[in-house]
């Protein structure tokens, strides 16, 4: 079970205890008010039939109704049906860089982390648009098809670490190659947003870039890391750190390579390049720039339709306000006693004081 309006169940700690508290409260002070104006051998004869349980259990009605009260207004939704809704948006690929320099920790925690991190958060604004996942390192692949489903894009971005692509290097060349074959419709909008360090060891980044370009391929780059860089470190199945150093045996250090990134963005038409710093980096992205392409229908999306259950604590809250109504304070059958008469009180009822008148 699961509920529509989750921060309404904070009333719950808020207006049942205040109520009981209340009615103990009064309840205290009505007893102590009757003992003051009322004399002690008098209260027997006017509270006789009056029944304590049933007072409370009325004040208890009261308390329980405010909490389906409470319950109902929170909206409670268990069951579902699967049902199809019609979506208008883009076609987005989301390209990561996994080579080792993206282990890089110039950006907290690091700069593959940081990157799937963005990514999850771009698939939160891109609520209507299909999104699909390149991993490039020394080679690149398909790793999530363009798709509507959330869920399926979350696990394969959480799922990418440098040991995904087994080739070391960094292809950005075909990284974008294969981002263009994941485009299937001809007249969507083609976007490519490439997450990076721009550290490219191979040549025909800007060639495959400028080729995309002339497809319908928007690039935008997001630049991963500083410029002042930092040395690349590594941890074995142990967690002892190491430094990863070359052929020679120098530790290897990487910089954000931002010239590249930004000709890479230019050789398509509307690309641009973002660095990677700040918390609303993906808004801004999507908000000036992704926002005003114009939208295309594509395939349905299955949503998650929950049946309404509100009624249910509502009608149990005014089936206990009406026990509560209709519930006597009184028990029945109860006679009050009648007055103690003493037989040998002589009493004249004849109202004429001169009979024989």
């Amino acid at each position: 079970m699961i509920f529509a309006n989750s921060s309404m169940l904070w009333l719950l700690l808020v207006f049942p205890p205040a109520l009981a508290v209340f009615f103990r409260w009064s309840w205290r002070k009505r007893q102590e008010l009757r003992t003051r104006f009322i004399q002690a051998r008098l209260l027997p004869g006017l509270t006789v039939g009056l029944s304590p349980m049933r007072q409370k259990l009325r004040l208890g009605c009261v308390v329980l109704a405010v909490v389906c009260l409470i319950l109902a207004l929170a909206r409670p939704q268990w069951g579902f049906d699967w049902e199809a809704a019609k979506m208008r948006g883009l076609d987005i690929v989301v390209a990561i860089d996994t080579s080792k320099s993206m282990l890089a920790e110039d950006i907290a925690p690091n700069r593959l982390a940081r990157a799937k991190l963005a990514a999850l958060e771009l698939m939160q604004r891109a609520k209507s648009d299909r999104l699909g996942l390149v991993a490039f390192a020394g080679s690149a692949f398909l790793q999530c098809p363009l798709t509507v489903d959330d869920s399926a894009f979350r696990q394969s971005v959480e799922s990418l670490d440098v040991n995904t692509i087994p080739q070391g290097g960094t292809a950005l060349a075909e990284g974008i190659d294969t981002a263009l074959t994941a485009f299937k419709e001809q007249d969507n909008y083609k976007v490519l947003v490439l997450f990076s360090d721009g550290e490219d060891h191979d040549s025909g980044a800007i060639e495959a870039a400028k080729r995309a370009g002339e497809a319908g391929l928007r690039i935008y780059t997001i630049g991963v890391g500083t410029t002042a860089g930092e040395i690349l470190r590594i941890r074995d199945a142990k967690g002892n750190a190491d430094y990863i150093r070359d052929e020679q045996g120098n530790a290897v250090k990487s910089h954000l390579d931002e010239d590249l990134l930004r000709r890479i963005a230019g050789a398509t038409e509307g690309g641009y390049y973002w660095p990677l710093r700040g918390a609303k980096v993906m808004d801004e992205l999507y908000d000036k720039w992704l926002a005003k392409l114009p939208k295309s229908e594509h395939e349905a999306k299955l949503v998650k339709r929950y049946h309404e259950r509100y009624h249910w604590p509502l009608v149990l809250a005014l089936a206990l306000l009406l026990v509560e109504t209709l519930l006597p304070e009184r028990k029945r059958g109860r006679q009050l006693p009648a007055p103690n008469l003493n037989p040998n009180l002589n009493l004249d009822l004849n109202p004429h004081p001169y009979p024989n008148d």
